[in-house]
């Protein structure tokens, strides 16, 4: 499929307002401009933000409310349960809630349930066999909970009090909890839209120490530092992919430099290579973020928040190595299923013909379909939806691309599902067997009704095109300045034209490391690597484009620049290898 390389072209006035004001490189105001910062004001916030600037929690629907209703679990000793999601971003909101509530001396215990044997968010059963028997009065949900109708209408009918802290799209009716809070609401103002599961929590945590502060609760013993938990909302933000602007930007600049506070976060580094003296929030994304999934997807989830949670370095430890080597046997499930859909679209070419991929098997492990999915759907630039069968159910994910809102495309299918919940570019799924024909007929239907020929292209924005000479060390500062890159904030493209390949060679057997010059270039040439690349094939002798980040490449306590190529147009002379 052809790639469609799409040059922004940022507003020259906006440019040179920032420039002028900020003394930023031409090239980074660029940037925040095609990121839609075009204000003095908003780029100083986007460029040093701070835990002080955030958005209060008072606009916060139903916050009030919920911080009341725990204030009175703890005056009067009731028995707290923090419901929480198995993947990183409900794992850590529940780490985040346990140890304040630890902190305040709740009667707080926590409930990850199994992602395989019970499925997603609190259910009627989880009430009658668990909560009710344990004798808890309160229920707070963590980064799930708002498609709980039935299992809150149940805790009601025990006159067990739920309060609902989620992030995920709503639906018509909330269910009828003590409190929900969540941004997306149509009631909500608060404009936190862009919040993970955890960072409601935080906003939780935040409000209700303000109200233990008006009772004179800290009178006699300290008041703990909210800013001491922000590893903890740093690492579910990042996770969650949910867009890394206003306040999630606050939270990871808060969170990263204290990662190696917590005993877990700590060992998970060391097993993960990561250095702990400069933390960044790729390795948030692709080092720690995987091992932590890899519990609730491969094992159970509890490991990784005993992991969070443990003050022990030796358990952590110990814990750090049994998530690695869970992390290798989901990247094992992941490559046999590619395998298997890969074999069967050779043998099916017309699944291709379709707007959307929607898979089954029996054989496939649901934990890690949303994996296979995201790649899938990146691959084929359209939806993927992969169902595990179980029985005369089929469960499993969806992964959708930019420009098709996946939440909405599902909603439009209600009536062949059983369950579903998620948002635009992410979701969960469950229906019966017999319905599975009809669901996929009717996606496909709804689907081409609502997309157009061009949202199923590949496009890959540039920020600027530029000239290896215009890399300079000035430039590399500012750029990492940027930084945390994510949804909604990724890391910069840039195109360069007609670049020679000096030298080049494999390492890790897939990887290219090559040094790369432009025509003319007056210094020496740039470092630069090329991930997962077909070895057997060598580079050209010149590349008619190239996209790349540029980065500054840290290693044993020194840097240099370094170029991470993203895509290539070859001229078609090739050199071989040394």
């Amino acid at each position: 499929m052809t790639m469609i390389w799409d040059i922004l072209e940022p507003n020259p006035t906006d440019v040179q307002r920032l420039v002028s004001a900020l003394a930023l490189d031409p090239l980074v105001a660029a940037i925040l401009v095609n990121r839609s910062i075009t204000s003095i004001a908003s780029a100083q916030a986007f460029l040093t933000p701070s835990l002080g600037a955030i958005k209060p929690p008072g606009a916060i629907k139903d916050i009030e409310r919920a911080a009341e209703r725990v204030v009175m679990a703890l005056a009067t000793n009731e028995k707290i349960l923090i419901f929480g999601d198995y993947d990183v971003d409900g794992v850590t909101a529940t780490a985040l809630l346990l140890d304040f509530l630890r902190t305040v001396g709740a009667r707080v215990s926590h409930y990850i349930p199994h992602r395989r044997k019970e499925g997603y968010g609190l259910q009627v059963h989880h009430i009658r066999e668990r909560i009710l028997p344990g004798g808890y009065r309160l229920i707070i949900t963590v980064d799930c909970g708002i498609s709980s109708h039935d299992a809150v209408q149940a805790a009601a009918a025990e006159g067990i009090d739920v309060i609902i802290t989620d992030h995920h799209l709503p639906s018509e009716h909330l269910p009828e909890a003590v409190a929900v809070i969540n941004p997306k609401r149509e009631d909500c103002r608060a404009g936190l839209d862009h919040l993970a599961g955890v960072g409601m929590a935080f906003y939780l945590l935040i409000e209700l120490r303000r109200q233990l502060r008006a009772r004179h609760f800290w009178q006699d013993k300290p008041e703990p530092n909210l800013k001491q938990f922000c590893s903890l909302v740093a690492l579910g933000t990042i996770a969650d992919m949910v867009p890394l602007i206003e306040e999630n930007r606050a939270f990871i600049r808060a969170g990263l430099p204290s990662m190696t506070a917590r005993p877990g976060i700590k060992a998970l580094m060391a097993a993960s290579r990561i250095n702990p003296d400069r933390v960044a929030s790729d390795d948030v994304a692709f080092r720690l973020a995987p091992r932590l999934n890899a519990a609730g997807r491969v094992a159970h989830a509890s490991l990784a928040l005993r992991l969070l949670t443990t003050d022990n370095p030796r358990h952590a430890e110990r814990m750090a190595r049994t998530l690695d080597r869970l992390n290798t046997r989901r990247q094992q499930m992941e490559v046999g299923i590619i395998e298997q859909i890969q074999h069967r679209i050779e043998g099916q070419p017309d699944l291709l013909d379709r707007q959307a991929l929607i898979l089954s098997e029996k054989s496939w492990h649901e934990g890690v379909l949303g994996i296979v999915a995201a790649r899938l759907a990146r691959q084929h630039a359209r939806p993927v939806i992969l169902l595990a069968r179980n029985g005369s159910q089929v469960r499993g994910s969806a992964r959708s691309v930019p420009g098709i809102d996946l939440y909405r495309l599902l909603a439009s299918c209600e009536t062949c599902l059983d369950h579903f919940g998620g948002h635009a570019m992410a979701a969960g799924l469950t229906l019966s067997v017999d319905r599975l024909a009809d669901f996929e007929k009717q996606l496909l239907t709804n689907l081409a009704e609502q997309t157009q020929p061009e949202d199923f292209r590949h496009h890959l924005t540039l920020d600027a095109e530029i000239t290896l000479d215009e890399i300079s060390p000035r430039l590399l500062d500012q750029l990492e300045s940027l930084q945390p890159f994510g949804q909604a904030t990724p890391e910069p493209l840039f195109l360069a034209r007609d670049v020679g390949v000096d030298t080049h060679r494999l390492v890790g057997g897939h990887h290219r490391q090559m040094v790369l010059q432009s025509r003319n270039q007056k210094t020496t040439g740039y470092p630069a690597i090329q991930f997962n690349i077909d070895p057997s094939q060598d580079p050209p002798a010149r590349f008619a484009r190239l996209a790349f980040h540029a980065r500054w490449n840290r290693w044993n306590g020194s840097k240099r620049p370094q170029l991470v190529v993203v895509a290539t147009v070859p001229e078609t002379r090739r050199i071989n290898a040394p």
